[in-house]
C-alpha cells in the first residue's frame, strides 16, 4: 500500500502537474492517453513522454507487486526448516508416531532404532532390533506397541515396548518379504500384503498374511485377484488405505485390489484412468482423504524412466479412479502426508530407476480445487525417506538418499505449515 501511494503522489506532483502547466500554454490542444496503445492522440509531445514514462513505471510496479505477491503466498504456505540430525544415517526405514507423541525411526539398512522428541527437536538412542531390516514395515498396535514385520529376505518380527524402550521377538511370517504393506484392521489384526520374495526368480510376490497380536502368529491369507507386475502372482510393494467401510485398498497393479476383512477375500476394483501403469505400478504414494477418498500420486509403471507426475482420487462409493491435478514434476519414492488442514505435503522422490538426480522440492495438493502448489524446498534432496505428521501439525522429515552422488542421509528437516511457524513482529518505522 505504500507503494501505490507513493505512485499517487508521483502522478500528483509530477506528472498531473506537468500536465496541468502544458494545457495552460496549449489551451487550444486536447490530450488522450489510449493506456491501450501507450500512445498519446493529439497531445503534446512533452505531456506525452511524461504520462508514458508514469504508465511505464506503474506496469512495473505492479509487476513487482505480482511478484512479491507469488512469493508471499508461497512462504504464507509454511516452510521448510532443519532440525537435529539422526543419530544413523538410514534409508529405506520406518518412522512412527507414538502414542506419547515421540516418533520411533528403525532400520534403514540397520538393525539400531532412535527416537524422536518433537518437544526438544532431537534424536535419541533406544533398544536395537534383533535383526538388520530395510523395507520392512512398522505398524502401531492398539496397546501403544509396533508390530516390526519383515525385510529384504526376512520373516521375522518383532514388537517395540516403548515402555521399556526395547524389541521382543514375536512370531515369524509364513514367507520372507520386503516392501509389503502392513494396515492395522478394525478388528485389531493387521494384515501383510503386496511383498516381494527374495528370488529367483524375480519377481515374485510373497503370500498374504494376517498377524493376531492375541496370539502373536501369522496365518496365511488366500490368492489375490490379479496376476502381479510380470505375472508375479500378485501386487508388489503396493501402498494400502483402509476405506471408511473397513475394507482395504492396495494399489500396486492395474487395476488395484481391494481387500476385504469380512470375507478375508481380494477381489480387483476400477481401473486408473491415466494411460500409465501399463506395466506395473510401485514408487507411487496413496493419502487417504478427509472424504474417504483416496490420492494416489507419482510412482513408475517399469517403462517411464524419470518417474510419473500424474495423479487420481479413487472413489470407494463408486469403486472408480478420476484424474485430478497433475504434480508440479515428476516423483517417485516419495512421500506424501496428509496435513491438519486436509492438504497433502509431497515431498521429494527420485527420478525412476534409470539413475536421474533426487529432488529437494516439495508441494501441496489441494483437494478443493484439485490442483498442486509449490511450497518450498528441502536443505537435502531425498528419496526413500519418511515424513511424519506430529502433533503439533508440523511434519518431520527424515532420512532417505539422495543422488549423485549417492549418499544414505542423517539430516532431518521440518514441514512447518504457516498457522504452526513463529509469528514475526512487524516493524513499524
Amino acid at each position: 500500500m505504500r507503494i501505490i501511494k507513493a505512485l499517487g503522489q508521483y502522478y500528483t506532483t509530477r506528472v498531473r502537474g506537468a500536465i496541468v502547466r502544458r494545457w495552460h500554454r496549449r489551451e487550444d490542444t486536447v490530450m488522450t492517453f489510449d493506456m491501450t496503445e501507450f500512445m498519446w492522440r493529439n497531445g503534446a509531445t512533452a505531456a506525452k513522454q511524461d504520462v508514458a514514462r508514469f504508465a511505464r513505471l506503474f506496469l512495473a510496479v505492479f509487476a513487482i507487486l505480482g511478484f512479491c505477491e507469488a512469493t508471499a503466498s508461497a512462504q504464507n504456505r509454511g516452510a521448510i526448516v532443519p532440525t537435529g540430525d539422526m543419530i544413523t544415517a538410514r534409508s529405506g526405514h520406518t518412522a512412527t508416531l507414538l502414542l506419547d507423541g515421540r516418533v520411533l525411526l528403525a532400520g534403514g539398512g540397520t538393525s539400531s532404532a532412535e527416537i524422536y522428541d518433537p518437544s526438544t527437536g532431537t534424536f535419541t538412542a533406544t533398544g536395537s532390533m534383533n535383526e538388520s531390516r530395510q523395507s520392512h514395515s512398522a505398524t502401531l498396535l492398539p496397546d501403544g506397541n509396533v508390530l516390526i514385520a519383515g525385510g529384504r529376505g526376512d520373516s521375522s518380527a518383532e514388537l517395540y515396548v516403548p515402555k521399556t524402550g526395547t524389541f521382543t521377538v514375536t512370531g515369524s511370517m509364513i514367507d520372507d518379504q520386503f516392501g509389503h504393506s502392513a494396515t492395522l484392521l478394525r478388528n485389531g489384526k493387521v494384515l501383510i500384503a503386496g511383498g516381494e520374495r527374495k528370488g529367483p526368480p524375480w519377481p515374485t510376490a510373497a503370500a498374504a498374511e494376517l498377524y493376531d497380536p492375541i496370539t502373536g502368529k501369522f496365518s496365511l491369507l488366500g490368492s489375490y485377484a490379479g496376476s502381479g507386475l510380470f505375472f508375479s502372482g500378485g501386487p508388489i510393494w503396493p501402498t494400502a488405505n483402509m476405506l471408511p467401510d473397513g475394507r482395504v485398498l492396495l494399489a500396486g497393479e492395474n487395476p488395484p485390489e481391494i481387500y476385504d476383512p469380512a470375507t478375508e477375500t481380494f477381489a480387483l476394483s476400477g481401473g486408473m484412468t491415466e494411460g500409465v501403469f501399463q506395466y506395473g505400478m510401485y514408487w507411487h504414494t496413496a493419502t487417504s482423504l478427509r472424504d474417504g477418498t483416496v490420492l494416489v500420486s507419482g510412482g513408475n509403471d517399469d517403462w517411464t524412466c524419470g518417474g510419473l507426475a500424474n495423479a487420481e482420487i479413487y472413489d470407494p462409493s463408486s469403486g472408480t479412479f478420476k484424474a485430478t491435478g497433475k504434480m508440479s514434476t515428476s516423483r517417485d519414492i516419495h512421500t506424501a502426508t496428509l496435513l491438519s488442514d486436509g492438504t497433502v505435503l509431497m515431498a521429494g522422490g527420485g527420478s525412476g530407476w534409470c539413475g536421474r538426480s533426487t529432488n529437494r522440492t516439495a508441494e501441496l495438493y489441494d483437494p478443493v480445487s484439485g490442483s498442486f502448489e509449490p511450497v518450498g524446498r528441502m536443505a537435502q534432496s531425498r528419496s526413500g525417506h519418511t515424513a511424519t505428521l506430529l502433533g503439533n501439525g508440523t511434519v518431520l522429515i527424515a532420512g532417505g538418499t539422495s543422488y549423485w552422488p549417492m549418499e544414505v542421509l542423517r539430516s532431518a528437516e521440518l514441514y512447518q505449515p504457516a498457522a504452526s511457524r513463529p509469528r514475526q513482529r512487524s516493524v513499524h518505522h
